[in-house]
């Protein structure tokens, strides 16, 4: 079948299109991936276990299991300030500021940053 050249080159650019969206998601957020990525391997080397086991356990209860290097308030803190551009994508992504702080038992602007950061931790582990 013969195609008119403004038919032929609306499909190519389709395509093109198709495969760099592909390429952004999996590229979407690598800053973040890689750093977590790093701190839960330097978490497994100082305590033991296995990369897999660790995130599906961190999954199912993030409150208990801890990633070092984000354990205190002031490191997630500065993880924030590092990704925050991520950190507030991931978030919104996940509609975390379409909830009510005071449902997330949030009453101040530093707790609403290390609880969103935290949270947006949680998305990125599932990624991994």
């Amino acid at each position: 079948m013969i195609k008119k050249y403004s038919q032929f080159i609306k499909e190519s650019s389709d395509e093109d299109s198709k495969d760099s969206l592909v390429a952004e998601d999996t590229n979407k957020y690598s800053d973040v991936k890689d750093e977590i990525k790093s701190m839960v391997e330097k978490t497994i080397e100082n305590s033991g276990g296995e990369f897999k086991s660790f995130i599906e356990s961190f999954i199912k209860n993030p409150s208990d299991v801890k990633i070092e290097g984000l354990i205190n308030d002031s490191d997630i803190y500065d993880f924030y300030l590092k990704f925050r551009n991520d950190i507030d994508e991931i978030l919104n992504d996940n509609k975390f500021f379409d909830e009510v702080p005071s449902e997330l038992n949030v009453f101040g602007l530093y707790d609403f940053i290390i609880k969103g950061t935290q949270k947006a931790i949680e998305e990125v582990v599932k990624m991994l």
